[in-house]
């Protein structure tokens, strides 16, 4: 598996991990729709730099587009 690199400093050592404040964080998109099965949430995960800190958080696209498809 490749060594994703970070877009601020081209530093390879990226820490996997989740962003927490009361609750584990999640990304809510406008337009969802309601009568569905799971949550509205898109769940993320988050990376962050060992070489210059930059945090870059990543979501669920499968689970974005079930919540957004006009079908």
């Amino acid at each position: 598996m490749p060594m994703i690199k970070c877009v601020r400093c081209g530093g390879e050592m990226l820490a996997a991990g989740a962003l927490y404040g009361p609750r584990r964080m999640s990304f809510r998109p406008e337009g969802t729709k309601f009568l569905t099965l799971e949550t509205g949430d898109v769940m993320t995960k988050a990376s962050m730099c060992r070489d210059c800190g930059l945090i870059e958080i990543t979501g669920d696209v499968e689970k974005l587009q079930r919540l957004t498809s006009e079908t």
